[in-house]
């Protein structure tokens, strides 16, 4: 799945820039879970996975209760720029609360899904500004 941590950020780093940004933006949310089945739906939709994987990916999602929390972040890696960041990890439906999977594990105890310890927090994000798309209806 992802065996050399591409992306990974450490429990620690996270909960620094995590945080940051509650102290920085207090009035602000920290976090959205996002549903994994419409994450795959765009990845359907970006050609990325074709229906057939799209449709059994779903189905797996939405058995196992499996969404994306993104939390809201400020930090700097590796001496760069401090910059808003979001923060991606897995989160699986327990008694009625989404629980985080961190380290393959969800409030202490082994999460039964995907094939490591890594830290399953991702940070995959580049923000806007500067990489915006200056045509977009959205900016």
């Amino acid at each position: 799945m992802n065996p050399n941590n591409e992306n990974t950020v450490s429990l620690k780093k996270a909960k620094d820039w995590t945080e940051a940004w509650r102290e920085q933006c207090p009035n602000n949310c920290k976090a959205f879970l996002v549903p994994a089945v419409d994450l795959i739906e765009v990845l359907n939709e970006m050609g990325i996975l074709g229906d057939k994987a799209a449709k059994k990916a779903q189905k797996k999602a939405s058995k196992n209760k499996l969404d994306v929390r993104a939390y809201m972040a400020i930090g700097s890696e590796d001496g760069g720029p401090v910059e808003e960041r979001l923060l991606i990890v897995g989160t699986q439906e327990v008694d009625g609360v989404y629980r985080d999977i961190i380290n393959g594990e969800i409030d202490g105890k082994s999460a039964g899904i995907g094939d490591g310890p890594n830290s399953g927090i991702y940070d995959l994000t580049n923000p806007c500004p500067p990489v915006c798309d200056p045509n977009s209806p959205l900016n």
